[in-house]
């Protein structure tokens, strides 16, 4: 088979379906005559008990290449002793035609079997041929493309490799799946799976959806690790885990309500199942979700289960941390509790004590589950640490500003202030003049104008502002200027006498 396009068979078939010509019976015919060894028509037979006696009753009749029936083992009736006694029952409401007859016990049900007679394709209703021919060109198709698709994977020397030809592979199932589910227009997902007895073109497309995800679950099982987790994941293999997850959900549904638990923690703990309660035919989920929701109900379940005597909140949202629910409402909810623990410290040291403290079980804390809820944002951790670090970083900064401040006041009020004549402008520009005249020999003007705003006040300003004095050394107005010259002649008066 060429590998360039696995699903040229299907292109074809689903062109024959929904052209308005429909194929020849010749054709038909003689691609059903090769099954003419597996063509038999089958009773389900259904025995209701009574006290005394055990009534028989047909169920339905279909034929062995119709695309629902499964494959059983045929035994002669004498091979079940309990059937034998039924043989003047089953004369009586089926009329043989005296070919073989084979039995079958029901896979599921004690008190259904099947009975198998044999019959020649020539006797199968046109109108069923059709239905019956595309279930078996498929049938034969898929084994090709399975052969074909492993001997490629074989060909293959790298990993990389393989995973782009599997993902090429999804990619294409997905695309004719979508074609049809369009076609079919199915009003729930088991529509798809059922079959009507008008055995019209809507029936053909669904045996070719039925195909299609087979070969998407042969994926599934034998290149599970080379899949694209961003695909959909097939209907039939919802289905197929449906009875399973629909029971742990119960479980862990009816647990949880049973339990003390504070609403908004609950509605954080049951989000990730949602997933799997809402898997409708139109909301579609894709293999990442799918594999993270059944892990998460697997393990929330066997938690409960472990745990009889209850679950503490703190316990919950450390589960919730191992199981990288990494939503934004469970890091609302998970720092808001931190927040108040914090808000309970009697102290800013104390505070920031125990934020190293949390910081630190966070960062060394192993988790085991390796894939996170939200594909596209940060783990829970991650979230976490970096929130700590930044309330970490803004407390360190706030008290380390309020000793500043605090000895700063504290030095102003250990130290009398000289109360200078001189406005704040005039101040500036008299240490400007200071300096340039090397009287003030400091080479650091910053610690200059510091210890003058710590030892100087004026008439207006009892605590002069470092940025106001640096602003004004550097901004030297007339009028401050012509002051302070006054000031100096006055002074120079004073050395006269």
């Amino acid at each position: 088979m060429k590998i360039s396009y696995l699903l040229e068979c299907y292109d074809v078939i689903f062109r024959q379906t929904i052209s308005p010509i429909t194929n020849s019976n010749k054709t038909i015919f003689e691609a059903l005559s090769n099954n003419e060894n597996n063509s038999y028509r089958i009773f389900e037979i259904e025995i209701n008990k009574n006290k005394n006696t055990d009534n028989l009753k047909i169920c339905q009749t279909f034929h062995s290449l119709h695309p629902k029936v499964q494959e059983l083992e045929l035994k002669s009736i004498f091979h079940f002793n309990e059937f034998v006694e039924f043989i003047p029952v089953l004369k009586s409401i089926i009329e043989f035609t005296g070919e073989n007859i084979f039995i079958a016990k029901h896979p599921e049900c004690t008190n259904k079997f099947y009975v198998y007679e044999k019959c020649s394709i020539n006797e199968i209703p046109v109108i069923q041929r059709n239905l019956f021919y595309t279930h078996q060109i498929l049938k034969n198709e898929n084994l090709n493309i399975k052969r074909a698709i492993k001997e490629q994977v074989f060909n293959y020397k790298s990993n990389l490799k393989i995973e782009h030809f599997i993902h090429k592979i999804q990619l294409s199932l997905e695309s004719q799946l979508h074609l049809l589910i369009k076609h079919i227009e199915p009003k729930s997902k088991k529509e798809l799976y059922e079959y009507s007895n008008n055995y019209d073109k809507i029936d053909c497309l669904k045996c070719q959806f039925s195909h299609l995800e087979k070969l998407l679950i042969f994926l599934e099982r034998e290149y599970i690790d080379y899949l694209n987790d961003k695909s959909m994941v097939p209907y039939r293999t919802v289905l197929i885990d449906e009875v399973e997850i629909a029971s742990k959900i119960e479980f862990v549904r009816n647990s949880l309500l049973s339990m003390v638990i504070d609403k908004e923690l609950l509605q954080i703990i049951f989000e990730p199942l949602l997933n799997l309660t809402t898997l409708h035919t139109h909301e579609k989920i894709s293999y990442y979700q799918y594999n993270y929701s059944k892990k998460y109900l697997i393990d929330i379940a066997k938690f409960i289960y472990q745990n009889p005597n209850g679950i503490t909140q703190l316990e919950w949202c450390n589960w919730l941390i191992e199981m990288h629910v990494n939503m934004f409402n469970f890091f609302d909810y998970i720092t808001s509790i931190l927040k108040n623990e914090f808000n309970n410290c009697d102290t800013e040291m104390e505070k920031l004590n125990l934020m190293f403290d949390y910081l630190k079980i966070y960062n060394q804390s192993k988790n085991k589950h390796c894939v996170s809820y939200k594909e596209n944002l940060p783990s829970i951790k991650f979230q976490i640490y970096n929130w700590l670090e930044e309330e970490i970083e803004f407390l360190s900064r706030k008290t380390e500003l309020t000793k500043k401040i605090e000895h700063r006041e504290e030095s102003n009020h250990n130290h009398n202030k000289i109360h200078l004549d001189l406005s704040v402008a005039q101040l500036a520009y008299v240490l400007n003049l200071l300096i340039k005249a090397g009287l003030i020999k400091n080479n650091n003007l910053k610690e200059v104008l510091q210890v003058a705003t710590e030892i100087f006040k004026t008439d207006m300003t009892e605590s002069i502002s470092f940025d106001s004095l640096r602003s004004k050394f550097y901004n030297v107005e007339t009028s401050t200027s012509d002051a302070v010259k006054l000031k100096i002649e006055n002074l120079l008066n004073f050395t006269k006498l």
